[in-house]
């Protein structure tokens, strides 16, 4: 992958406010896919033991929902703190491998600025961003303003859907189940990252260890379709190669 860091050619430069909207216009189709999932995290918080101050902090706290829903139960099932903050680490782990996708874009940013565009760095993000910033017309600045729009719509998505069925104390039906609500939320990643024949393998693959997987322990069937997906990918790039 070419990272293009210098300032984008004069033709190529957009208002910044311009950018914020096409980040946010780039990600909707995955804030509709996390919305339904928002609203079923919400609902366990809210018949779950925790306060609604607490149910509203976890999820800026945490930031992923399958750690946050994870997080939730363990917690209200009294699990021990530490099993508790292991497990939210695991689940969280692929995280770590879109941080490392993103940061070749803000290497120039300042130490504080890096930090704060890490706070949003969820699966959506990751797939929504990269393929933009790959195309190289953005500068350094033009990037933050499309990173922000979508970091901002999407996260203002999240926070809103817990934040409502948190409030009205909404509750989710037995026959919907929750397992069913993380690979809904998958479904618009895969349909945003199969741009070849080999991210669409990557994508196939994810799909189907995540819909067999999806009673895995600590909720990590994302986290193991992910690596599955990355795996399968892989391995048909060397085979063509």
């Amino acid at each position: 992958m070419t990272v293009t860091l210098d300032r984008a050619p004069a033709a190529a430069v957009v208002a910044p406010w311009r950018l914020v909207r096409e980040g946010a216009r780039d990600i909707t189709p995955m804030v509709i896919g996390v919305i339904p999932f928002g609203l079923a995290i919400g609902a366990t918080v809210a018949t779950s033991s925790l306060s609604t101050a607490q149910g509203l902090a976890s999820a800026p706290l945490i930031m992923a929902g399958a750690a946050q829903l994870s997080t939730v139960q363990m917690v209200d099932a009294g699990v021990a703190p530490v099993m508790i903050v292991v497990a939210a680490l695991m689940i969280n782990a692929r995280i770590l491998l879109y941080s490392a996708s993103l940061a070749p874009w803000f290497s120039g940013e300042s130490i504080g600025r890096r930090l704060l565009l890490a706070v949003p760095v969820i699966d959506q993000m990751h797939f929504t961003c990269v393929p933009r910033f790959e195309r190289g017309d953005l500068d350094a600045g033009q990037r933050r303003a499309y990173y922000a729009g979508a970091a901002g719509w999407l996260v203002s998505a999240w926070f809103a859907s817990q934040a409502l069925a948190i409030t009205i104390g909404a509750t989710v039906p037995e026959s919907v189940g929750l397992h069913v609500a993380a690979p809904l939320a998958l479904a618009g990643l895969l349909a945003k990252s199969t741009t070849s024949n080999n991210t669409a393998t990557a994508a196939a693959v994810a799909m189907l260890v995540v819909t067999v997987g999806a009673g895995l322990p600590f909720h990590s069937a994302v986290l193991v379709a992910t690596l599955a997906g990355i795996t399968g990918g892989t391995l048909l790039a060397r085979s063509r190669s």
